[in-house]
């Protein structure tokens, strides 16, 4: 859970201005800057416009089709070269076979084989914002202060690494299932765990195609990071075996940004998030990075 932050409906017209979005990637005013990590402390996610160029999302897609194609006989998920391709079973869970050959839910890891992914996951404006903007909800320092707390201190970029990389596919009209509300801390491996909670941590989707409602765009449910970790109610359900209902998360502040490819959604680990199926005639493929801190 979050500490240092003012409760969630502490909200009026004496409050400090909040920022849900960006169009700048790096050199905020202290105003600006200050709105924004407001906004990420109450409601754990912030919206940052074009984080990355035209020409590194065309390099998104031509790796991710190049994965894609590698994959195109599977109908079992497997792991190939260092990389894992989850197939899009009908059920949305993981061991089922998929819907048709080579149609996939997830590739994991792309940034082993790909020099678009890898480079995504060290990318400059990706980390700084991760730093600057995401470091405060985690408990290194009082809502919107730049200031560390004692014994805790902001991870640089620098010392930042990335432990997940993954694209996330939504075949179209009905091929791509949604995916439950959770919280991705549940999912870090023990070191990865470790750091989050001493040094704090960031995850970010960066949008390859149009993402939206419509088209079982990515949804958050914001200031549920304060409320607690939920895995004992949402560890079956993510895997398609069962729904999540409105009991276990507070759905009252739930947020689906409109994002062009290259746009990007930052949001706290144990923000609760998911998506819907895709009915839309297009589909859509979003990138998907965890970050977390790292001591000197």
């Amino acid at each position: 859970m979050a500490r240092g932050h003012a409760p969630a409906d502490e909200a009026s017209t004496n409050s400090p201005a909040l920022s849900s979005e960006t169009y700048r990637v790096r050199g905020w005013d202290e105003r600006e800057l200050g709105a924004l990590r407001r906004h990420y402390a109450r409601e754990g996610w912030v919206v940052v416009r074009r984080l990355v160029t035209t020409d590194e999302v065309d390099a998104l897609h031509a790796a991710t089709d190049a994965l894609q194609a590698e994959a195109s006989a599977f109908t079992r998920s497997r792991r190939e070269r260092g990389v894992y391709f989850e197939v899009q079973s009908a059920s949305g869970r993981k061991g089922d076979p998929a819907v048709a050959p080579g149609v996939l839910r997830k590739i994991t890891s792309p940034s082993k084989r790909s020099k678009a992914f890898a480079s995504l996951t060290t990318h400059a404006n990706v980390r700084a914002v991760c730093a600057q903007l995401c470091g405060v909800s985690d408990g290194t320092a009082e809502e919107g202060s730049a200031a560390p707390s004692p014994g805790r201190r902001r991870s640089s970029s620098s010392s930042m690494r990335c432990v997940v990389d993954q694209v996330n596919l939504k075949h179209p009209l009905g091929a791509g299932t949604g995916f439950p509300w959770h919280q991705d801390v549940s999912f870090l491996k023990p070191d990865a765990r470790a750091a989050c909670e001493a040094h704090g941590g960031c995850n970010a989707v960066v949008a390859m195609d149009p993402s939206h409602e419509e088209n079982g765009g990515f949804v958050v449910l914001g200031g549920t990071h304060r409320l607690g970790e939920k895995f004992t109610q949402t560890r079956d359900a993510y895997d398609g075996a069962a729904d999540v209902s409105g009991d276990v998360f507070d759905l009252s502040r739930r947020f689906c940004p409109r994002l062009a490819p290259g746009d990007a959604i930052f949001f706290h680990p144990a923000l609760a998030h998911g998506s819907g199926t895709n009915h839309s005639p297009e589909r859509r493929r979003i990138a998907t990075l965890w970050f977390v801190g790292a001591g000197d």
